[in-house]
C-alpha cells in the first residue's frame, strides 16, 4: 500500500471511530455537565438545551423543579452549546462517511441532516400544551430509524468479503447478530423514551432510553470499524482486488 493509500485509509477509519466515541460520550457529557452546573438529571437529552438549576423540567411538580417564570426561559441551559455542537459534529461526520452503496450514502446523508435538525429545532419548553408540528421529535425519531436501517440492512454487505480466517462463518454470524441487536436498540429507544414520558411517573428513564439508543449508535460505528479492519475490504478495494456493486443495497 502506498503512503497516500495509507492516508486515505486513516481518514476513513478515523471518521468512523470518531463518530463512535462521540456517540458514547454524548449522554455522559450532558449528565456530567448538568451536575457541575448544579442540577440533577434532566428528563431527556433534548431537555439540556433549556434545563438550568432553576428549571430542569417545566412540567415537573414544583417541589422537584420550581420554574418561577411562566413561560419558563428557553435556550439558556448551560449545556445548550454542547448539545447543539455535538449534534452538528455528528451530522457532518455522517455526511462525510461514505458507505458501500448509493443507498447507504443517501441514508447517512439524510440522517446527518436530521441530526442538525434536532439541534436547530429544540424541544418545546412550556408548562402548557404543545401545538404545531413536532419538528424536533420527528427529526430525532427519523434519525434513529434511518441509522437502524443502515445497521440492519447495509452493514452486512461487507461481510461477504471476509477473508479466509479461522472460524470465518462463526465470525460473520457473530457480526450479523451484533448488527441486528444494535439496530433493534436504536429503533426501540425513541419509542421507549416516548412511553416513559407519556405514561409513567419515572420520566428520567426517558433520558436513559435515549442514551441507550445513542450508545448503540456509537457502538455500531466502533464495531463496523473493527469488522472493516478484520476484512481489510477498504484497502483491498483501493488496490482493485475487490469490486463492490455500489448500486445494490446489500
Amino acid at each position: 500500500m502506498t503512503e497516500i493509500q495509507k492516508q486515505m485509509m486513516a481518514t476513513f477509519l478515523s471518521l468512523r471511530v470518531g463518530v463512535g466515541i462521540i456517540g458514547i460520550v454524548f449522554p455522559l457529557l450532558l449528565w456530567g455537565g448538568g451536575k457541575i452546573a448544579g442540577f440533577h438529571l434532566a428528563d431527556s437529552m433534548s431537555a439540556y438545551y433549556h434545563a438550568t438549576r432553576d428549571c430542569i423540567e417545566p412540567k415537573r411538580p414544583e417541589p422537584e423543579a420550581p420554574c418561577a417564570s411562566d413561560p419558563p426561559p428557553t435556550g439558556r441551559g448551560p449545556m445548550r452549546n454542547w448539545f447543539v455542537g455535538i449534534l452538528f459534529v455528528i451530522g457532518v461526520c455522517l455526511y462525510l462517511i461514505k458507505g458501500f452503496s448509493k443507498w447507504e450514502n443517501l441514508l447517512l446523508t439524510i440522517a446527518g441532516l436530521l441530526a442538525v435538525c434536532v439541534a436547530i429545532f429544540p424541544m418545546p419548553w412550556t408548562k402548557g400544551e404543545v401545538t404545531g408540528f413536532p419538528k424536533h421529535y420527528v427529526s430525532a425519531v427519523t434519525f434513529f430509524i434511518l441509522i437502524a436501517f443502515v445497521c440492519m440492512f447495509c452493514s452486512g454487505k461487507t461481510l461477504k468479503y471476509m477473508p479466509d480466517i479461522p472460524n470465518r462463518e462463526k465470525t460473520i454470524a457473530r457480526y450479523r447478530r451484533l448488527y441486528r441487536g444494535l439496530a433493534t436498540s436504536m429503533a426501540v429507544s425513541p419509542i421507549a423514551a416516548y412511553l416513559f414520558n407519556e405514561f409513567t411517573f419515572q420520566k428520567r428513564l426517558a433520558f436513559w432510553a435515549e442514551a441507550f439508543g445513542i450508545w448503540a449508535f456509537g457502538t455500531y460505528w466502533l464495531v463496523k470499524t473493527k469488522e472493516l479492519r478484520l476484512s481489510d475490504v477498504e484497502r483491498r478495494a483501493l488496490r482493485g482486488e475487490v469490486d463492490i456493486n455500489i448500486s445494490a443495497l446489500r
